[in-house]
């Protein structure tokens, strides 16, 4: 379940009753009941500070938060995270009031950030208190804002995975999606200086040395992180966005914006096409013609 020992102490009889309570009232197995339980009270409980009752943990608005807000997996993942936690929430809370959930696939979810919001998250990395934290989270924008790394890209990502040459700064990204992501030239000289001092089997983002590759490991950081007053907390699927809608505002050439996003079908990008800035007349013309192609 990879929760840090103390921490699944602290929750564990909770959980553990809770599904108890739950697996011969639904389709689902124990053991996916207990993986999306414990990591939801795991941040709800040990992150978010929340009582261990389940009257609190189970609200639908506190579920609707943490699928919409706080995981940063792709929409089909919290998609079905949303619906166990909400049968959890039926069987668990059978009089409990209803409430508006929010879309998953709702504008504000995916909506890039403006260049006065990368100001803002540019001032959130350097405002952390401590050098590691604040490496955390320069790297966090560099290669979710700059590269359009998933979450747990970044964490499984090593020194050894970045390459500094005369052509930029080249990713190479590990996992089942393995691909080279050239990072945006915006982007370089804060990753050069995130990176500096560490040694080629160093992870990037989290303790250099760590063994584990907790998903929940960019999560905790981004809720436990200095946040200045009024700026909601970085998301980094609103960074992905943001590196999307750049290349696709630059025109860059599809077929390498699919290759480094790790998109196989063009209709996952083609959403994102509604922030993109249209086409005067003139430029319009010219693409259409072939002016601009050869």
């Amino acid at each position: 379940m990879e929760i840090a020992p103390q921490r699944w102490e602290r929750i564990r009889e909770f959980v553990e009753d809770a599904v108890a309570v739950t697996a011969p009232n639904c389709a689902y197995t124990t053991s996916r009941l207990l993986i999306v339980c414990s990591h939801y009270v795991d941040w709800a409980v040990n992150i978010a500070s929340l009582p261990l009752q389940p009257q609190i943990l189970f609200r639908l608005e506190l579920i609707s938060r943490y699928t919409s807000e706080v995981m940063n997996q792709a929409e089909g993942t919290r998609r079905n995270y949303r619906a166990i936690l909400l049968r959890i929430s039926e069987i668990l809370l059978p009089d409990r009031p209803e409430a508006e959930l929010t879309a998953l696939n709702s504008r504000v979810s995916m909506e890039p950030y403006s260049d006065a919001d990368l100001t803002r998250l540019a001032f959130w990395a350097r405002g952390q208190n401590t050098p590691g934290r604040e490496r955390n989270a320069t790297v966090l924008l560099a290669l979710c804002a700059g590269g359009g790394l998933w979450s747990n890209e970044v964490c499984e990502a090593r020194r050894e995975d970045i390459q500094f040459d005369a052509h930029g700064v080249l990713v190479s990204v590990r996992g089942s999606n393995a691909r080279y992501v050239p990072l945006l030239a915006r982007w370089e000289p804060w990753l050069r200086v995130a990176v500096t001092g560490l040694d080629a089997g160093d992870r990037v983002f989290g303790s250099p040395t760590r063994k584990n590759n907790s998903k929940n490991l960019v999560t905790a950081f981004i809720h436990q992180s200095v946040q200045p007053h009024g700026m909601p907390r970085p998301q980094t699927n609103r960074m992905r966005a943001t590196w999307l809608v750049t290349h696709l505002a630059a025109r860059t050439d599809m077929r390498a914006l699919m290759t480094a996003s790790g998109v196989g079908k063009f209709e996952n990008l083609a959403r994102l096409l509604q922030f993109v800035p249209k086409l005067d007349t003139v430029a319009y013309r010219q693409h259409l013609r072939g002016e601009l192609n050869t």
